[in-house]
């Protein structure tokens, strides 16, 4: 069998990161191109191009755009889209044409800006930019700063001031862009008219006009307002109407750019009991939309104040926009959670989605760049003395699962479950795996807590899948178990749907609640451990949980007698209980540091907690004469079942234990790991090997503000201490899991990656080949012994070969299977196929 050596194994991300969110403009990190009929669309680390009328992704640009502040198209050229970053990057990129190179041309206006940000664009014309620079807002809401509107011109280079104004907490730009307005603190609204300034400086005039004579020809309008509630969102119409949102839900609409102006003439929109965050005016200025917290979008229709609604969306509306290429269309920007957002683009005839984009959605334990921040700040006053870079001082793994059929990735987060199509790039569905409300929180509705899914796992057929999720009693209730927590063990069935036209939302199929279990593990019992069944105990059709104080129990479908059966339709799945099967008592000792193991043959189920390892026999819980020694003196993180090998993660220490030897394999080795390690760390037991991300602290020398999280990922093999393959990541490491091709990672910026090798499809092929040989020598190996002992000690096997166990099975049964004989499969250069036959009988016997 060829070995996968460490030039061929290869690093690739899969995803191009989350939806860009531009603080400063109305922008919702998406475009579309002149004829309306692409979206482009900007991630954190790549441009995707969709088009409109299939839904589909046809084209990819992968570029760093982790500091976009702004995107619009290019007036020259219909294939050109302009991309502006904070520090005064300006890149072109041709998202359309077939090049080897996308990027077109790049300039910087960084040493022009000096200690000066540009936060958003107002307009690209043909031989200039109108942007807007400025300071950022350093803490949270908004903070008044002095805005300046610039003018840059394309031949040149150069930047040039037009206008100042000071104090703006926010601002906003018309659909037209000739419109600003900007909210100041004084409680007034300055609204400037560009369309004289545009006209009288055209862009194919060599004009010599004074910078200050430019700025007199922008007409400016102060509007003061009588509602004191703080504004959260503001928007200006092309026919000057100003919108301002407030965080008690109120909508005020001040009238501007009016002959003999009447300045008290204002109207107050009253329908949102919570903040406002986006507001935007139609195309042809009738109509006004809103949103916020509640998850609905709301159109107010401004002659007669009427409104219509379009409620449970799939997050807060944080950024509405109607494209001037694309003005029947509006686009949503979504936030589904504190680091994720969804692009939603809708029809303004028929309300009915044409669009829309998601990213995968991991649940990180700890915030990367609130965590970083404190970080900076104690390592500011401890010193770099003492300062280890491989000590994490906060956990930032999460959890996903890789469903065995479908190979999509499932992330748990809060109380849903995403199912993300890899090779689709695309999400395709989200389970709810509790109910809760279906539209968005307000108000004192934000304590109510909704269960947390924490453990998730699908049996080795993918047929089956177990969630644990907790909630506890809300401050809300007042009730004296407010700290008390409610645990559930739910059992589901995947169903797939045969009338996918029907219903499009579930086209693929899904998941049917079977068994609801309270308190599985009894009152005050958490489960901390959760794995599926081998294969050869009962078709891998069960799963075995771990609570806090070491108590495991073993859960099995119970499926119901023939006289019991109920006639269903055909896409309702028959009932079928998941039951207690057998259970092994807690102990009196509490830890968070639980792990499971369960060997292959399914005879040994290992349980570590906290730094010790038992082994227990599977059919009576009762620990084995076979007492593994301490083989770490820290927390153990994890431990994993690989070929006879015992495979142990914990907080200090990274080693395996050969269980056939009775001794440690030369793969051992000091780590640091944070309490979520479990998730660093999977194996492959076809191929024999070990993945491991390390994570660590990277570039704060010279400067501390530079701290950030960098990774290793390490290839093993159980018995050797050189790793096969080392892979350097320049961000941190969530999750790994085993793929059929390799493995696959999440990183904190919210990628997919891939680590694969070429020679992996040949060993499959070779692997595939060698089992088939060897389930059948198992077979005829033991028809041999059971002649020669006269029949005894039955061994029932199936057409695979492997053993079917039952739990009425007789003591003195011995259960084999294909690992059981890896030993004598090693270093067979030159060995005939007899001496293999004469090897395995002996075991047999």
């Amino acid at each position: 069998m060829p070995s996968a050596n460490i030039d061929e194994w290869s690093l690739s991300m899969l995803t191009g990161g989350v939806p860009t969110h531009f603080p400063y403009s109305q922008t919702t990190a998406s475009i579309f191109s002149h004829d309306g009929r692409y979206l482009i669309t900007t991630l954190t680390h790549q441009i995707r191009v969709y088009f409109i009328s299939t839904r589909q992704c046809i084209k990819t640009i992968d570029l760093d755009l982790s500091d976009l502040v702004d995107i619009k198209l290019d007036v020259t050229n219909p294939n050109h889209v302009i991309l502006f970053k904070s520090f005064g990057e300006i890149i072109t990129v041709n998202y359309k044409d077939k090049l080897s190179d996308a990027i077109i041309g790049q300039s910087s206006i960084q040493q022009q800006l000096g200690n000066l940000l540009l936060l958003s664009v107002v307009c690209v014309r043909h031989n200039k930019y109108i942007v807007i620079t400025g300071k950022r807002d350093k803490r949270k809401g908004f903070s008044p700063h002095t805005r300046f509107i610039n003018s840059f011109d394309r031949t040149s280079e150069s930047l040039s001031v037009i206008g100042e104004v000071p104090n703006v907490l926010m601002y906003s730009v018309s659909l037209d862009t000739r419109k600003l307005a900007f909210v100041m603190n004084d409680h007034k609204v300055l609204l400037l008219d560009l369309a004289t300034y545009y006209t009288n400086s055209q862009d194919d005039q060599a004009t010599a006009t004074s910078v200050a004579n430019l700025e007199s020809l922008i007409v400016k309008e102060v509007i003061p307002f009588q509602y004191k509630s703080t504004i959260t969102a503001v928007a200006v119409s092309n026919d000057s109407l100003i919108a301002l949102g407030t965080n008690a839900g109120v909508i005020q609409v001040l009238y501007g750019g009016l002959v003999n102006n009447d300045k008290s003439q204002q109207r107050v929109f009253k329908w949102h009991i919570d903040q406002v965050d986006a507001l935007q005016f139609s195309h042809d200025n009738n109509y006004l939309l809103s949103g916020g917290a509640e998850k609905v979008l709301v159109f107010w229709q401004l002659e007669t104040e009427k409104k219509q609604f379009l409620p449970r969306l799939n997050g807060i509306i944080d950024k509405i926009n109607i494209d001037n290429h694309k003005n029947d269309y509006v686009e949503l920007l979504l936030k589904t959670d504190v680091n994720n957002f969804e692009i939603l683009v809708l029809s303004l005839v028929d309300l009915v989605s044409r669009l829309s984009v998601n990213t995968i959605r991991p649940k990180f334990t700890n915030n990367l760049k609130t965590t970083l921040s404190r970080t900076r700040k104690r390592l500011a006053k401890e010193g770099l003395d003492q300062f280890n870079k491989l000590k994490l001082r906060y956990d930032y793994s999460c959890q996903f699962e890789i469903h065995p059929k479908t190979k999509n990735l499932y992330f748990p987060n809060e109380s849903s479950i995403q199912s993300f199509d890899l090779v689709k790039n695309e999400q395709s569905f989200i389970q709810h795996a509790a109910s809760v409300l279906p539209i968005g929180k307000v108000r004192s509705e934000t304590k109510l807590l909704d269960p947390q899914i924490s453990l998730l796992q699908f049996t080795i057929d993918g047929d089956w899948m177990c969630t644990y999720d907790e909630v506890a009693s809300a401050e809300i209730d007042c009730l004296l178990s407010t700290n008390d927590k409610q645990y559930a063990l739910k059992f589901w069935k995947f169903i797939e749907n045969k009338d996918k036209e029907k219903d499009k939302d579930t086209r693929n199929g899904y998941w049917e609640l079977t068994t609801k279990i309270l308190d599985p593990h009894g009152k005050s019992a958490p489960v901390m451990a959760l794995i599926p069944a081998p294969s050869s105990y009962f078709n891998g059709v069960a799963f075995l949980t771990a609570d806090n104080k070491g108590g495991i129990r073993i859960w099995r479908p119970s499926y119901p007698k023939e006289a019991y059966k109920v006639t269903t339709p055909a896409n309702k799945s028959q009932q079928i209980a998941w039951t207690l099967r057998k259970q092994k008592p807690s102990s009196s000792n509490v830890s968070d540091a639980v792990s499971l193991a369960w060997s292959d043959d399914s005879s040994t189920i290992f349980l570590s907690h906290e730094c010790s390892i038992t082994c227990l026999d599977s059919r009576t819980f009762d620990p084995l004469d076979f007492q593994l020694p301490i083989l770490t003196e820290s927390k153990i993180r994890s431990i994993k079942y690989l070929n006879n090998n015992l495979v142990v993660l914990s907080k200090t220490r990274f080693c395996v234990y050969d269980l056939i030897k009775g001794q440690l394999t030369n793969l051992v080795t000091k780590v640091s790991t944070t309490s979520g390690g479990k998730n660093l760390i999977t194996i492959d037991s076809t191929r024999n090997l070990i993945c491991l991300a390390i994570n660590s602290y990277s570039n704060f020398e010279p400067d501390l503000e530079k701290l950030q999280i960098s990774s290793k990922l390490y290839i093993f093999k159980p018995n050797q201490l050189k790793p096969v393959s080392v892979h350097h990541h320049s961000s941190g490491i969530a999750s790994v899991k085993t793929d059929a091709t390799g493995f696959l990672f999440v990183d904190l910026e919210t990628r997919v990656g891939s680590l694969n090798s070429s020679l992996l499809d040949m060993e499959s092929e070779d692997v595939t080949g060698l089992t088939n040989e060897i389930s059948q020598m198992l077979i005829t190996a033991q028809a041999n012994v059971d002649l020669l002992n006269g029949g005894n000690a039955p061994v029932k096997y199936q057409s695979n070969g492997a053993h079917a166990v039952d739990e009425e099975e007789e003591e003195g049964s011995k259960v084999v299977d294909l690992h059981t004989f890896q030993p004598i499969f090693q270093n067979l250069d030159g060995i005939q196929i007899e001496t293999i036959f004469d090897r395995i009988s002996n075991i047999l016997k």
